[in-house]
């Protein structure tokens, strides 16, 4: 009779393990962003602020914790992987795939604001981590800095759109009886301190095992990184993007990725170099270099037959080189 050896019952836990992190993760991200933006409506943050903020954000929460914790426990590779890994996986997999469920159109503001600031916060991230091989703390600040510039000029944006909506509604509503029951303070504190202690526990979890595994099976920390954990990570950005398109509301989709891409550049990054410097392997220079060129190739695509829009076509494209991406990572 076959008995499994003590050493794959360690792995397989592990990987048991990996999988319940994950699902706290998810859970965890989907806790806090409910009630932050309870408390944002509470307080009369616009709906579409608050989307461009706190909702950016929060499909980040699983990236900026676990990167947090691997540079914490001094697994920098995991920590760049996981943000390389999830951007490509953003744009390439989830973005992708929403392609092929229905066509993607982009806005203006998209084309014209967001991913040129994804590929400048690229072009940044690397410039820093290559002066001196490391991501500093000084330099943590400048990404956390360019991040929030970024939301303040998106808090900008946002809050003039949601004015004129106001005013609309306001004309449209004049009569219409009561206003809505604002939401309660104390559940939505609740929400975001289960959610934060989910991230937390989740977090540990997922680095713990996946370094465990990675050891086992004697595969490098960047490729779990860039594969297992970066594709955990992204979970909510791909169950936010794919609803979306189910849903018809392509503009979700394509914001959702390009905003996640941006917080996991500057906030993703920034944040773990706070607690202490980053090292960094400069064979993330390629991985970096080709988060910009396919958010160029983004841009490209809703020119060509001038639709603004990324076709079912483009999906296949992007879905296919992702995966071609992973091959190359892992043989590499």
């Amino acid at each position: 009779m076959w008995y499994p050896r003590p050493e794959r019952i360690v792995v397989l836990l592990s990987l048991l393990a990996i999988v319940v992190g994950f699902g706290l993760l998810v859970g965890g991200a989907n806790l806090l962003v409910d009630g932050a933006c309870r408390l944002a409506a509470r307080f009369g943050m616009p709906e579409r602020v608050a989307g461009l903020t706190v909702v950016a954000i929060g499909t980040s929460l699983p990236e900026l914790v676990v990167s947090i914790t691997s540079a914490a426990a001094g697994h920098a590779d995991m920590a760049f992987g996981n943000v390389v890994g999830s951007c490509l996986a953003n744009l390439l997999l989830i973005l992708g795939l929403s392609a092929v469920i229905a066509p993607v159109a982009l806005s203006r503001g998209t084309i014209r604001f967001e991913i040129p600031v994804s590929v400048a916060a690229c072009a940044l991230l690397a410039l820093l981590a290559n002066t001196g091989g490391e991501v500093t703390r000084f330099e943590g600040v400048v990404l956390l800095l360019a991040f929030a510039a970024f939301l303040v000029r998106t808090t900008q944006m946002g809050l003039k759109e949601g004015a004129d909506e106001k005013d609309a509604g306001s004309r449209e509503g004049a009569g219409a009886g009561a206003p809505a029951k604002k939401p309660s303070v104390a559940w939505a504190v609740w929400l975001v301190v289960v959610g934060a202690v989910m991230l937390k526990v989740g977090a540990d979890l997922v680095v713990d095992n996946a370094t465990l595994v990675a050891s086992a099976a004697g595969i490098s920390e960047r490729v779990i990184g860039i594969t297992v954990v970066a594709l955990g990570t992204c979970l909510p950005e791909l169950v936010t993007s794919v609803v979306a398109a189910l849903r018809g509301n392509s503009d979700i989709a394509v914001g959702n990725v390009t905003g996640s891409n941006i917080a996991n550049l500057l906030l993703v990054m920034g944040g773990p170099a706070l607690f202490s410097s980053i090292p960094y392997d400069a064979a993330y220079n390629l991985d970096l270099a080709l988060v910009a060129a396919f958010s160029l190739a983004l841009v490209g695509f809703c020119y060509v037959g001038r639709r603004h829009e990324m076709s079912r076509v483009n999906g296949v494209i992007f879905v296919v080189l992702y995966a071609a991406y992973i091959a190359a990572s892992v043989l590499r």
